[in-house]
């Protein structure tokens, strides 16, 4: 949540992940497990929310729900949300469905929401609650492609381009790759991640529209706003 803060202060745009619950609440977290950045361990999906809330992260602070993490932004900044696809939210899919439509049936602040899961993706695109967020897939296109990973990679793009999908959020080790440029000339919007110096947010420029960063100030000067066709 400090982080978030800093991030409204700034006038950034926040980029956050959330998870499913055991209980089935919906969590702002990174990993798949705990133990790594929190003082409690075990797999994020197989805990309650009164368990997790338990867990403290380096900053002594507990992990927020996304209703929290919310009520914070309050539409200050934009908001790019990833859903962690894991075999919880396979088995309950609609639960989780639903449960995500509550969160942010209240909010009216710009929000876009994607996943590396095209099913899930695929799923939410189909409730008609969802109509008014943007959503995108994340993806991981290599700049060169094995025979194996264009077969894969032809799927997820045709997925894209069939579930008329807004954005994408690519690697930007792979910005390069030429699927990129066939999507973009489809007004899909480019978005990169994880960029962690001003060296490769330079080397971007005219090639994606906006970026997720970490652990450097960049220099923003690719800002596309995103809108539900």
């Amino acid at each position: 949540m400090e982080a978030f803060r800093q991030a409204i202060e700034k006038t950034y745009s926040i980029e956050m992940d959330i998870h499913l619950t055991k209980d089935f609440k919906i969590i702002v977290f990174h990993d798949f497990f705990l133990g790594k950045l929190t003082t409690k361990k075990g797999y994020v999906c197989g805990k309650s929310l009164d368990y997790i809330k338990e867990a403290k992260l380096s900053n002594n602070q507990p992990i927020p729900t996304i209703e929290e993490a919310l009520d914070l932004i309050n539409g200050r900044v934009p908001v790019l949300v990833e859903i962690k696809y894991s075999n919880h939210i396979k088995k309950n899919l609609e639960m989780f469905s639903n449960v995500l439509a509550e969160n942010l049936k209240s909010y009216k602040g710009p929000l876009a929401l994607m996943s590396f899961s095209i099913d899930v993706i695929r799923f939410i695109n189909q409730k008609k609650f969802f109509g008014r967020f943007p959503l995108g897939l994340t993806t991981s296109f290599s700049k060169i492609e094995s025979i194996g990973n264009k077969i894969k990679n032809n799927k997820i793009e045709n997925e894209i381009v069939s579930n008329k999908l807004q954005f994408i959020s690519q690697d930007w080790r792979g910005i390069e790759n030429s699927r990129i440029n066939r999507l973009k000339k489809l007004d899909v919007a480019i978005l990169s991640w994880t960029i962690t110096s001003k060296e490769i947010e330079h080397d971007l420029e005219g090639l994606v529209d906006n970026i997720t960063f970490e652990n450097y100030e960049p220099d923003l000067t690719m800002q596309r706003f995103l809108k539900r066709k």
